[in-house]
């Protein structure tokens, strides 16, 4: 069982997130919260860096708001799929 996707799952692994917290724990805390790769990879190529809230992270991942025209390569694969 995964959380959402997008910045919508990211908001939801950092409800559960004490802070500070550094990059790393942040991407284990992901992937025990069973985060798909799209936000693994995210926190991944953010800063390596000590966070101190919830919109410090979100405003350092490379995630989109909304889907459609995403620039992660996973969000175009879904979004060919559903034109196809």
């Amino acid at each position: 069982m995964g959380v959402e996707r997008g910045i919508e799952g990211l908001r939801r692994i950092l409800e559960g997130v004490r802070f500070p917290v550094s990059r790393d724990t942040l991407i284990d805390t992901a992937l025990e919260a069973g985060a798909d790769e799209e936000i693994v990879s995210a926190l991944r190529a953010a800063p390596a860096a000590e966070y101190n809230e919830p919109n410090e992270v979100l405003r350092a991942v490379p995630l989109p708001d909304t889907e459609p025209g995403a620039h992660t390569e996973s969000a175009r694969a879904r979004e060919r799929d559903r034109h196809t």
